[in-house]
C-alpha cells in the first residue's frame, strides 16, 4: 500500500517508541488500514469479524493511556484507484468478479463500505469520534495533520506523505511480545521534517517517486528503480523537482541539446569541454585553465548527473501519459477543508455496546459488559464536571469505596468498587449467565490516582482515613536481656568488694580398718545373697542398669557392726573358693580375733590383704566363684578392692544404705 520503496528510503530516520509516548496527543487513525490488517487473517472460525475485535481493543488501549483518537473513514475512491480496488477484491473475496467485465467505474467500495459502517457503529457506542472524508482516508488524515488539528496519523499507507502529512505512526502494536512488550506496545514514528533536514527530501520528491516507481494510482516507469531515482534527486531541490519532471516533455529542444553534449565524441569525457581526453591529459585544457589534465571536480559531476537524468527521462517518455497530471493533482489538490474538529470523547453507551457485541462479535453479555464497563468509569473520572451537571444519572455508576492501591505498569492507581444506583444495567446480563460469573468483580475497575483525586476527593479522603491505624495501648512487655543487664549494672557498686563463697572440696581421709569393720554387716548380707544365687541351678540373669554394681560400703551400714568373721568363715568354707583366697581369709580371721584392740596392727595386716587383692581386674564376673583357675576377680575380691579404692567418710546416712539394698 502506498508509494513503492518510500518506507525503505525513510527507514534510517525512523524512531521506534513505546506507545505511552503518545500520551496526551490527538491522532488521526486511518481505519481502512486496521481493517485490512485484520482481514489478512483467514481463520474466520476463531473470530468471524476479527476487524471489529482488533478495532475495539486498540481503541480501548488508546483511550486508557490518554490518547485521543479520531477515526477517519474512507469516502469515494478516486477513479485512478478502481483498478487497484478490483485486484484487491479478487484476492480478498476469493476471486469474486464484478458484474460487468473490466474495471469498475461506479460505486467503488460496496463491500468495504459495509465493513466500515459496522466499525463506525461500534465506535459510536464507545463514544469515539469518527469523521468521513470526500476521498481517501489518508488524504483527510494528512489534511488534519498539516493544519495542526491532530499531532500525527496512524497509518500503514505511505500516501499520507504525498497528501501532505508531516508525522506518520506506522506499525502500531499493542502486543505483549517483543522488545517493547513491558511498556504495553510500540509504534514507528516518521517525521518528514527530520528527513528533509538530512537528505533534502520533501513532499514533491515523494510525488515524483509515485510517478516513477509506482503507487496505488499508477504502475510507475518500467526499468526505473530506487537507486536511479535517488541519484536524480541529489542535485535537484525539492521545490524544483516537479517542474523539472514536467519540462522533460515540454522542453524537448533543451534536452536534445543535453543529449548531444553527452554523446558528442569530440568532447572530453572528463571535463566536457572541447577536445579529446588524451589531448587534455597531455597538454591540459584552456577552459579548465590547466597545463596538464582536466579539472573534473565540477564539470564531471554535472555531466554525470545530467547523464542519469537523461537516462530516466528516456524511459519515462516511453509512456505517452507521463507525467500523469491526474495523479499529481490527486496528491496536491485538497478535497476536504476542515477548519474545526471536535475530538472530545463522549460517554460510552454500555447497553448498546453489549447488544452490538452479542450480535456481531458473538460475545456473551457478561463478557461484553466486563470489557466496556472500564471505559465508562474512565470517562467518568476524566469528565467529573459533566457528570455532576447531569440531571438524569441513568447510565452512570457511583463509586462505593476504594478497595486498595494498585500500580499497573508503575502508574499509581486505585482499585475502586462501583455501584449501579439507578439500576441501569440490572437486566443487561441474562440470569443464566449471572451464575457463571462473579458479579462483584464486574463492578471493580482500576483508575489512576491523578484522575480520582480530582473527580472524587471525598472518596480518597475516606480511604486515607481508613488507613490510619489507632494508637496502640501500652502493653507490658517482658524484660529483655539488655534491660536485666542494665539493672544489674545500676545496682552494682564499683567500690564495693564482692565476696564469693567457694564450696570446699571434700577432704580425703586415710583408709582405716575401722571404716571397713563398720560396714561388715552390709557385706555379709550382700555376699550371702550372691551365694544363694550362685548355688542355684537356674542361672541368674544380670540386669544391666544405668549404674554399675558397685558396693560402696562407705555409703551404707551401721557403725556398730564390727564383727565380720562369721561372714568370712561362711564364704571361705565353700569348696569352690580358691585355696589362695581361703588362706587369706583364715589369716584375716585370726588377726581380727587376736588383735581386735590393736587397730594399727590390724590395719597393717589388712593392707597386705589389700595388696594381693589389687592384683586382680576390677571387672565383676559372678561366675568366677566356680572357676578353679581364676582369670578375673570374683565378687568377694571385687568388693574388697572397691572398699580400699574409694574414700570413706566417718558417717553415712540411712538413705545411702537404702540405695545399696535396692542395687543388691
Amino acid at each position: 500500500m502506498g508509494i513503492k520503496n518510500l518506507w525503505t528510503v525513510l527507514a534510517p530516520y525512523c524512531d521506534r517508541k513505546p506507545l505511552y509516548e503518545l500520551q496526551g496527543k490527538t491522532v488521526a487513525v486511518d481505519l481502512s488500514c486496521w481493517i485490512c490488517e485484520a482481514q489478512n487473517i483467514t481463520e474466520y472460525q476463531v473470530q468471524p469479524r476479527m476487524y471489529l475485535r482488533n478495532l475495539y481493543f486498540r481503541a480501548c488501549y488508546l483511550l486508557l493511556i490518554d490518547v485521543n483518537p479520531v477515526f477517519v473513514l474512507e469516502g469515494k475512491a478516486p477513479e485512478l484507484k478502481y483498478g487497484t480496488i478490483s485486484a484487491r477484491n479478487n484476492i480478498q473475496f476469493k476471486g469474486a468478479k464484478p458484474k460487468t467485465n473490466g474495471v469498475k467505474t461506479g460505486k467503488g467500495r460496496t463491500r468495504f463500505n459495509f465493513v466500515l459502517q459496522q466499525c463506525e457503529e461500534m465506535l459510536r457506542c464507545m463514544g469515539v469520534k469518527c469523521v468521513k472524508g470526500k476521498g481517501e482516508a489518508e488524504s483527510l488524515c494528512a489534511v488534519l495533520n498539516e493544519d495542526g488539528l491532530v499531532d500525527g496519523c496512524i497509518s500503514q499507507d505511505s500516501d499520507c506523505f504525498a497528501y501532505g502529512a508531516q508525522v506518520v505512526y506506522r506499525n502500531f502494536s499493542i502486543s505483549s511480545q517483543g522488545s517493547y512488550s513491558a511498556s504495553g506496545g510500540s509504534v514507528d514514528i516518521y517525521d518528514l521534517q527530520k528527513v528533509c533536514q538530512n537528505i533534502n527530501f520533501g513532499r514533491n520528491k515523494i510525488i515524483v517517486m509515485a510517478l516513477l516507481l509506482g503507487c496505488d494510482y499508477a504502475d510507475g516507469v518500467h526499468g526505473v528503480g530506487k537507486d536511479s531515482v535517488m541519484k536524480l534527486f541529489e542535485n535537484i531541490p525539492d521545490k524544483d523537482i516537479l517542474n523539472r519532471i514536467k519540462s522533460w516533455r515540454d522542453n524537448r529542444d533543451l534536452y536534445n541539446q543535453y543529449e548531444s553534449q553527452v554523446n558528442d565524441k569530440s568532447l572530453c569525457t572528463t571535463c566536457g569541454h572541447t577536445g579529446k581526453k588524451y589531448y587534455h591529459t597531455k597538454n591540459g585544457c584552456s577552459l579548465c585553465r590547466t597545463t596538464k589534465g582536466c579539472n573534473s571536480l565540477d564539470s564531471n559531476s554535472e555531466r554525470l548527473m545530467l547523464k542519469y537524468e537523461l537516462n530516466v527521462r528516456s524511459k519515462a517518455l516511453e509512456d505517452p501519459n507521463f507525467p500523469n497530471e491526474e495523479l499529481i493533482n490527486e496528491f496536491l489538490t485538497r478535497k476536504d477543508d476542515v477548519t474545526e474538529l471536535n475530538t472530545k470523547w463522549n460517554r460510552p453507551d454500555v447497553a448498546k455496546f453489549v447488544k452490538f457485541a452479542s450480535k456481531f462479535l458473538q460475545w456473551e453479555e457478561h463478557y461484553a459488559f466486563d470489557k466496556i464497563f472500564p471505559m465508562l468509569t474512565r470517562w467518568q473520572c476524566k469528565n467529573p464536571e459533566y457528570v455532576k451537571s447531569l440531571s438524569d444519572f441513568k447510565g452512570i455508576v457511583t463509586p462505593d469505596k476504594i478497595k486498595k492501591i494498585r500500580n499497573p505498569r508503575g502508574i499509581p492507581s486505585y482499585e475502586i468498587i462501583w455501584v449501579d444506583t439507578t439500576d441501569s444495567f440490572k437486566n443487561l446480563i441474562p440470569e443464566e449467565q449471572k451464575t457463571e460469573c462473579d458479579l462483584e468483580k464486574l463492578f471493580v475497575t482500576i483508575e489512576p490516582q491523578v484522575l480520582v483525586n480530582v473527580a472524587y476527593p471525598d472518596l480518597v479522603e475516606a480511604f486515607n482515613l481508613s488507613k490510619i491505624k489507632p494508637p496502640k495501648k501500652p502493653s507490658k512487655r517482658k524484660k529483655r536481656q539488655i534491660d536485666e543487664l542494665a539493672e544489674n549494672l545500676a545496682n552494682t557498686s564499683i567500690t564495693e568488694v564482692t565476696t564469693t563463697k567457694v564450696k570446699p572440696k571434700p577432704r580425703k581421709t586415710q583408709k582405716t580398718l575401722k571404716n571397713l569393720l563398720n560396714k561388715k554387716e552390709i557385706i555379709k548380707k550382700s555376699v550371702a545373697k550372691d551365694d544363694v544365687a550362685l548355688s542355684s541351678s537356674t542361672p541368674c540373669k544380670i540386669i544391666n542398669k544405668n549404674t554399675s554394681f558397685n558396693f560402696d560400703v562407705s555409703r551404707f551400714g551401721d557403725e556398730s557392726d564390727l564383727d565380720v568373721s562369721g561372714i568370712i568363715e561362711e564364704i571361705v568354707s565353700k569348696k569352690t573358693v580358691a585355696n589362695e583366697l581361703r588362706n587369706i581369709a583364715d589369716e584375716y580371721i585370726r588377726s581380727c580375733n587376736k588383735q581386735e584392740d590393736n587397730s594399727d596392727e590390724k590395719l597393717d595386716n589388712f593392707n597386705e590383704f589389700d595388696v594381693e587383692c589389687d592384683t586382680k581386674d576390677n571387672q565383676i564376673h559372678c561366675s568366677s566363684f566356680f572357676i578353679t583357675e581364676q582369670e578375673n576377680e570374683d565378687l568377694f575380691e571385687k568388693t574388697f578392692n572397691e572398699k580400699y579404692c574409694i574414700s570413706l567418710s566417718d558417717s553415712s546416712s540411712e538413705t545411702e544404705e537404702y540405695e545399696l539394698n535396692e542395687c543388691i
